[in-house]
């Protein structure tokens, strides 16, 4: 790299450092103003209340300095995919800003996001072929526009997830951007917009230094992961032939984990994907006692490790794709047990438990269906007896009762009493009505032991027995 093309990159890089200098406080009394602000609910690690909007700086602050380096010299191929870009950002910065006012629910994030990678595609911005580890690439297609839309999307909520902590998604944003320009063979206006990117991200970093005065907010973090997202598909193709999807994956090591861990613990917790918790690596690290700043210190230096380790990869011609795989594997399993997410042997288990639960559900409703249809034809009270018969022993009861109150009190409709083992003392006892729309006909009263088989589908059930049941009440 010669000497002036090193000033020109630091022309551009001061100058958006500068401008988001500038615009980032001129954000604060609008937050306040509009109420985009943070309470230190939800992900956040903070407390007290915190302007957002940040994002619009960022954006700013590298779109002023990006558009006037696209005016600059021939206009070709490049010039006009980094436009569509821009446009597309600023489809996800708008929702992001959204979200910061009045909060965007996520299936409306979700629907702007497909939108904004969907022009990404339109543009001519694609994942065409993936390598393999065994040599050489495998086209993809017609999976091309969802492999694209999907690795961008990606990409965009993991970046998202990580603005938790005061200077995590900025400083991470700044350690990839630095990755892709040092990816040899990377083009120059490819690496000037990084290079503008990560001026106009540190320029905010001096506001978002814990402790923070101003937050980027969705509207930051979006575009971030967005930008990142689009360009990192460009970067891996003009940087080298060995450059392929696994290069930006290991870039974006970082944010993948703690995505990946979010989607893991709140699928084995049973808890909804998009519910925000205090449970990210920084949490988890914060909880150990380490103050933000050691934090993100912290995490800092693994970016670091990890830029470096690409850009081994990549200038050893090393297999990127066996490697990078391996290492992610790796890290990902090791990541898991160190912060305490998953409890391997449990949670083999109980996706044993699960799957079996699951198959004898099936089971269950078979055994209702088959009771409603054979049920369904009986023409006397002693055909449908037998038929509650066959029902009774599946599910395993041990003593029932249904009254009726067109018979006598004292004499039951049906009464089950198999000679079955000893009672063990822990029964479990059910009782619901017998009706037929809106009239009360009975009460029905199931009895059996308390062990480790779940009653299955007792709804479907209950409901079956009733409507049968009523038929001859």
């Amino acid at each position: 790299m010669t000497v002036s093309l090193v000033y020109y990159f630091i022309s551009y890089f001061t100058a958006a450092f500068i401008l988001a200098l500038c615009i980032t406080p001129l954000l604060r009394p609008l937050a306040f103003s509009v109420g985009a602000v943070d309470t230190g609910t939800g992900r956040r690690a903070h407390s007290g209340i915190i302007p957002r909007l940040g994002g619009i700086a960022i954006f700013l602050a590298f779109a002023l300095p990006m558009a006037f380096s696209l005016t600059r010299g021939a206009w070709d191929d490049l010039h006009v995919k980094m436009l569509g870009i821009l446009v597309a950002s600023a489809v996800v910065l708008v929702i992001g800003i959204c979200d910061d006012l009045k909060g965007a629910t996520v299936r409306n994030k979700l629907i702007a996001e497909v939108l904004a990678a969907g022009i990404i595609y339109a543009w001519g911005i694609r994942i065409t072929d993936v390598s393999s580890p065994f040599g050489g690439h495998i086209p993809l297609g017609l999976f091309s526009l969802p492999v694209t839309i999907l690795w961008i999307i990606v990409i965009t909520n993991a970046v998202n997830l990580i603005d938790g902590l005061d200077g995590l998604a900025a400083g991470t944003g700044i350690l990839v951007a630095a990755t892709f320009t040092l990816l040899p063979g990377t083009d120059f206006h490819l690496q000037l917009i990084y290079i503008i990117l990560a001026g106009s991200l540190a320029g905010f970093l001096i506001y978002n230094f814990p402790p923070a005065s101003i937050f980027m907010g969705d509207a930051g973090s979006l575009f971030l992961g967005f930008f990142l997202a689009s360009t990192s598909i460009l970067s891996a193709r003009k940087a080298t032939a060995l450059a392929t999807l696994m290069i930006p994956i290991v870039a974006f090591m970082f944010p993948l984990m703690d995505m990946f861990y979010a989607v893991i613990r709140r699928y084995y917790r049973g808890v909804p994907l998009g519910e925000a918790d205090r449970e990210h690596i920084h949490h988890k690290l914060l909880a150990m006692g380490l103050s933000k700043k050691k934090v993100l210190l912290l995490i800092s230096l693994v970016n670091v490790a990890v830029m470096v380790l690409v850009l081994l990869l990549v200038r050893q011609q090393l297999n990127v794709e066996f490697i990078g795989l391996i290492l992610v594997v790796v890290v990902a399993v090791i990541g898991l047990r160190l912060f305490g997410y998953v409890e391997f042997v449990p949670f083999v288990k109980e996706r044993v438990r699960s799957f079996e639960i699951s198959r004898r559900s099936k089971y269950f409703n078979y055994v209702i269906k088959r009771f409603r249809r054979d049920a369904g034809s009986a023409q006397t009270p002693e055909e449908l007896r037998r038929r509650l018969d066959e029902l009774m022993r599946e599910y395993k009861f041990t003593r029932v009762l249904i009254f009726l109150h067109s018979y006598s009190e004292k004499e039951p409709f049906y009464d089950y009493n198999p000679v079955e083992k000893p009672a063990t003392g822990k029964p479990l006892m059910l009782t619901f009505a017998v009706v037929r729309e809106d009239a009360h006909l009975g009460l029905a009263h199931l009895t059996r032991e308390m062990d480790d088989d779940y009653l299955l589908c007792a709804a479907e059930m209950v409901r079956a027995i009733s409507a049968e049941v009523a038929r001859f009440a």
